[in-house]
């Protein structure tokens, strides 16, 4: 026995062999695959569950222990790519699914089933031996379980929405051990909350997704001064005006400061993709007229390898924030301006070489909510949306120590503060705060809008009567702490 209770009580329902404790040897690497140092905590001990039937197992008997008795925590483990503390815990026990890894094609039915604790990249390398793939991160490190549950950003978005509106069952773990598949037909209510909703509604042990043939990329990278910024802003204000138009294309434009790559204090740079596989898309006609300082060449390029060449450096303390506004030049502007002075500011506080940052402009048009609405629908809200919007986020990553990202994290939040004011000062500002990039002080669900706000609530108190699944598992964002 362990001596401690909720551990002692997974080794007693049968899981010894799952459950491993500080004192184990592979204890301490596990805790070293989290991607940042700041979730890299100690749990009492980790269970590693197999199957859907241990999952059920582990959280029967998690929530059996003393009613929650004491001060400890359970927590929930897919991909280990958040920043914030919601895959890990320290006083408690943490759920970690990496062994729900698989990922399956049926042809009869074109569902390509997936475990949560996969990584995109694995994902889209197993799918291409069945000549399929499926819309999914762009990062090859990120995992499957939070990135479907938040909604999901993918190349593929002008023709299919969000990633989590291509899934067609949910396979579910609930509180009181049972589990249920959520789809169409059968908990539809499940279903759709779980489109957006997060961990809210129970562990998600699989996700049936509908496949699209296998298509090679066009990708490119284009890398450019800030001497352009007035361009590069033009550019995206055009392309998400037109998105529709060119439906095909995929386009991810930032900024960044990371002197390992480039001596400049900051550049921009535009992820161009057509997911035909098509070069030279005239929808990426304004973007090729700014100069490119290194050469900008399209490759046909498979998901998988996109997938394993962008994924982002593990092993620095991380934050990030979102906020959403309209597609506006002014604003767009303002946002470029406020990083610049944010990373000026950053490098005399703490050097240019310590840090990095990652500021993303990324489309959402309102034609979106059109197509999760066919979709069946999901939690975000954008049916309501009356304008072409922006996802504004910032990345950052500090190489030095927590106290350090303690303050980079405050002037960053303020940065945010600041760009939404003079967002709704012109007339821009938007409700939605986009799940998976936000941070903790944030309330994605909130930003869903009172009908889907209340659609969760529902769905909670339906799946999870008792409440369970919001007290013991506090992790992530909680449709109880959303004011009713």
């Amino acid at each position: 026995m362990t001596g401690f209770p909720p551990c002692d009580a997974l080794i007693q329902a049968g899981l010894k062999s799952r459950v491993i404790v500080a004192t184990d040897p592979d204890y301490e690497p596990r805790i070293a695959s989290w991607w940042s140092l700041n979730t890299r905590l100690h749990p009492w001990c980790l269970v590693q569950p197999q199957t859907t039937t241990e999952v059920s197992t582990a959280m029967t008997a998690l929530l059996g222990v003393n009613d929650g008795a004491g001060d400890w925590w359970i927590a929930v483990r897919a991909g280990g790519h958040n920043n914030g503390r919601t895959n890990n815990v320290d006083n408690g026990v943490t759920i970690d699914l990496g062994n729900l890894n698989q990922t399956t094609y049926d042809n009869g039915t074109n569902l390509a089933s997936l475990g949560p604790g996969g990584k995109w990249k694995d994902v889209y390398a197993k799918l291409r031996e069945h000549g399929v793939l499926v819309p999914g991160g762009r990062d090859g490190g990120v995992g499957v379980g939070g990135f479907l549950l938040g909604g999901g950003l993918t190349y593929y978005m002008g023709r299919r929405a969000f990633a989590c509106d291509r899934v067609k069952n949910f396979e579910v773990v609930l509180t009181n051990g049972s589990i249920v598949n959520a789809n169409e037909d059968h908990h539809p209510e499940l279903w759709k909350a779980l489109k957006g909703g997060g961990s809210n509604f129970g562990i998600v042990t699989r996700f049936d997704i509908d496949a699209l043939p296998d298509q090679d990329l066009a990708y490119g990278t284009r890398v450019m001064s800030t001497n352009h910024s007035t361009q590069f802003i033009s550019t995206i204000v055009n392309f998400v005006n037109h998105y529709q138009d060119y439906n095909a294309d995929a386009l991810i434009p930032f900024v960044m400061h990371n002197t390992s790559m480039f001596p400049a204090d900051v550049v921009a740079v535009a992820i161009h993709v057509n997911t035909e596989g098509v070069f030279n898309s005239s929808g990426f006609d304004q973007l090729n007229q700014i100069p490119s300082l290194v050469p900008d060449q399209t490759q046909s390029m498979s998901l998988a390898a996109a997938a394993e060449g962008s994924q982002l450096a593990a092993g620095t303390w991380n934050a990030g924030a979102t906020i959403t506004f309209k597609n506006d030049k002014r604003i767009l502007s303002h946002a470029v301006l406020l990083h610049n002075a944010y990373v000026q500011d950053l490098i005399q506080t703490l050097g240019a070489d310590n840090f990095e940052t990652l500021v993303f402009f990324q489309p959402l048009p309102t034609f979106l909510g059109d197509i999760s609405a066919r979709e069946g629908g999901n939690m975000l809200g954008l049916e309501s949306m009356q304008q072409n919007a922006i996802i504004f986020t910032a990345g950052l990553a500090v190489k030095t120590n927590q106290a350090d990202l303690a303050v980079a994290q405050t002037k960053m939040n303020a940065m945010l503060a600041e760009l939404q004011s003079f967002a709704t000062s012109v007339g821009g500002s938007e409700r939605l705060v986009y799940m998976n990039y936000a941070d903790s002080s944030q309330d994605p669900i909130g930003s869903y809008g009172r009908d889907n706000v209340d659609f969760m609530r529902r769905a909670a108190e339906t799946y999870d009567p008792t409440g369970a699944f919001q007290r013991r598992f506090p992790g992530g964002f909680k449709i109880s702490r959303v004011e009713k």
